[in-house]
């Protein structure tokens, strides 16, 4: 029941966004046409790339997209592109949504390469991450950042699993990032934004057809760490040296819903939970109430979610999205509480109590053959609502539970536009074939609550990409002004983030090779 209950207070703060997502609802019913075009960016988000492939084949009624993993999906065994990328930030730390990267100033550097082999109904990735960086100082104070000075240097097991299938089903093992939600720029509970984590799943690789429509679902039970020489991203990139020196133990599920009824239109909840992870196999209790908590919670009798004896953190979410595929465009909503309810009266008297949401719309427009336009809007909201005047719940990703908030490797897992920070962010792109030219401006308001001065960052930005004789070049050139950079009055400023990704494809494919 109390699923249920965190499900009704999502849809009254929904209903509470219904003028912002009017206007974008209406830009979702312009006609357009798309034929097949295969797509490929290695400097944003392959997640959105995906989701704009799908669009442009046009079977965005076959999967929700809402649930995509970082590691390579073949049909044989190959050799994985060798990608070497590049990020350079003038002043102060900047970059969302780049995994193994860590937040610093200077110069770094991420090798990735690999193999993809499959045998029968077993599939296995090894796709190392060899990261390297200056991290340089940068200007700090009280309030922000922190850095060693030092060079940090580190090998991550990257985009790696090893999965058998069975019809819809997998299970296995994985390193590999996951992103969860129908966001395109921003996820509240799993993205790409941090290293991915050690983790045991059970999903479904592609969409479950039922009578009553498809089913989609990953459950985990994974290990995430923190690094004592990083700064942590919850604590606006200081060091907290007093922390418990301790690995957690995350369970976490996310399940999606596309109604036989209503082929474009997908519902879903994800729950996470974490604890520290010493001492689970000595405790109390079954199996199942150990090491998956997230499930078994769920149905006792006894409501104990609020009970901060027991020293468990959780974050919840429910989302829709709503495709057109006419107009080849998608709106999308993912609202989300990082406070759980002890009664009914909590989720009633005070919804917007703890939450935060992304909304966003999405739309692909046909210039003429293999040549379109993909333009994009989304709103993510991290700093607390009004009702903290009243009942302060702290900024999402902490509690006071776990020290360490939801990071791994000390990076926060979800929405990477910073801790608290609300970020607003218009995109468009010119495709040809796979070249292409990107430009976004993007606001963010850095952790705006309780503060008499506020720090603004204004980005301007231009990804541009091209491939020369199967040779994928990518770049990203952006241009951030900061007023009032760390909270520090008329403190105004300029920061340079470059971005450059060359990949090359050891499996080349022939020129009669069709694409999926």
């Amino acid at each position: 029941m109390s699923g249920f209950f965190i499900c009704i207070s999502c849809i009254f703060a929904v209903l509470a966004h219904l003028p912002k997502i009017f206007v974008l609802l209406v830009l979702g019913f312009i006609s357009t046409r798309l034929a097949a075009q295969p797509s490929s960016f290695i400097i944003n988000s392959k997640y959105q790339t995906a989701k704009e492939y799908q669009f442009i084949t046009g079977k965005d009624t076959t999967a929700s997209m809402v649930i995509q993993s970082g590691e390579a999906d073949v049909k044989k065994s190959i050799l994985l592109p060798i990608t070497l990328t590049t990020q350079y930030n003038s002043h102060h730390p900047y970059g969302y949504n780049d995994g193994s990267f860590i937040p610093a100033s200077g110069l770094q550097t991420q090798l990735s390469f690999g193999v993809a082999l499959k045998a029968g109904p077993v599939h296995l990735n090894l796709q190392p991450e060899f990261v390297n960086a200056t991290n340089a100082t940068y200007p700090t104070n009280g309030g922000y950042g922190y850095s060693s000075g030092k060079p940090y240097t580190k090998l991550y097991a990257g985009q790696s699993s090893l999965s058998v299938r069975a019809s819809a089903f997998s299970v296995g093992i994985s390193t590999a990032n996951k992103w969860w939600g129908p966001g395109n720029t921003s996820a509240l509970i799993m993205s790409n934004n941090a290293p991915g984590f050690a983790n045991i799943f059970i999903k479904t690789h592609r969409p479950a057809k039922t009578p009553i429509g498809n089913f989609e679902f990953e459950l985990i039970g994974g290990r995430l760490e923190s690094d004592s020489v990083l700064p942590y991203e919850n604590f606006h990139l200081k060091s907290s040296p007093n922390l418990r020196n301790s690995w957690r133990y995350i369970n976490a599920y996310i399940l999606s819903y596309n109604p036989k009824w209503l082929p474009g239109v997908y519902l879903g909840l994800i729950r996470s939970l974490q604890k520290y992870g010493p001492g689970i196999a000595d405790g109390k209790g079954s199996f199942t109430n150990k090491y998956i908590p997230i499930v078994t919670k769920t149905f006792q009798k006894k409501n104990d979610w609020g009970d901060d004896t027991l020293s468990i953190d959780q974050v919840a979410s429910f989302f829709v999205r709503i495709t057109f595929p006419k107009s080849k465009s998608e709106l999308y909503v993912e609202y989300g509480k990082n406070d759980y309810g002890e009664r009914t009266r909590d989720y009633l008297m005070a919804p917007t109590h703890s939450v935060a949401h992304i909304v966003g719309f999405k739309k692909i427009v046909t210039l003429n053959k293999n040549k379109y336009l993909n333009l994009g809007i989304e709103f993510t909201q991290m700093s607390q609502s009004p009702d903290a005047i009243l009942r302060s719940a702290g900024n999402w990703y902490v509690h006071g539970q776990i020290g360490q908030g939801y990071t791994n490797y000390n990076q926060i897992m979800g929405a990477g536009s910073g801790f608290g920070a609300n970020k607003q962010m218009v995109m468009g792109t010119y495709i040809n074939g796979n070249n292409r030219l990107g430009v976004f401006i993007e606001k963010t308001n850095r952790d705006p609550e309780n503060r008499s001065i506020f720090w603004t960052d204004m980005a301007y930005g231009i990804t541009p990409q091209v491939t020369v004789k199967n040779i994928l070049v990518a770049a990203q050139f952006v241009f951030i002004s900061s007023k009032n950079y760390a909270w520090e009055k008329d403190n105004n400023l300029s920061n340079f983030h470059a971005k450059l990704a060359v990949s090359y494809p050891i499996n080349v494919p022939s020129k009669n090779t069709k694409n999926d």
